[in-house]
């Protein structure tokens, strides 16, 4: 399991090394709560992990969510292609 984690925060490490990273970033979906590959990614990275009431493992499932209402709310949605 340790292995996992660890390849798991190199894959992550490998993505941010790429577009940069800025204090107050976000880990989202199931890995975010995962405790093995962030207490290994962070000090990769070195920043602290960082206490929040939000669930980060939800977040993608959020915004895809208030991305399809805002489609709809402009008629973008299915129906509209049908007609």
């Amino acid at each position: 399991m340790a292995a996992y984690c660890r390849a798991m925060a190199e894959r992550i490490y490998s993505l941010i090394d790429r577009v940069g990273v800025e204090p107050e970033f976000a880990v989202t979906g199931g890995t975010a709560k995962n405790r093995g590959v962030m207490d290994r990614l962070m000090p990769m990275i070195g920043l602290r992990r960082m206490a929040t009431k939000w669930d980060a493992q939800i977040a993608g499932a959020v915004g895809a969510a208030l991305f399809g209402y805002a489609l709809c709310r402009q008629g973008k949605g299915k129906r509209e292609k049908e007609r």
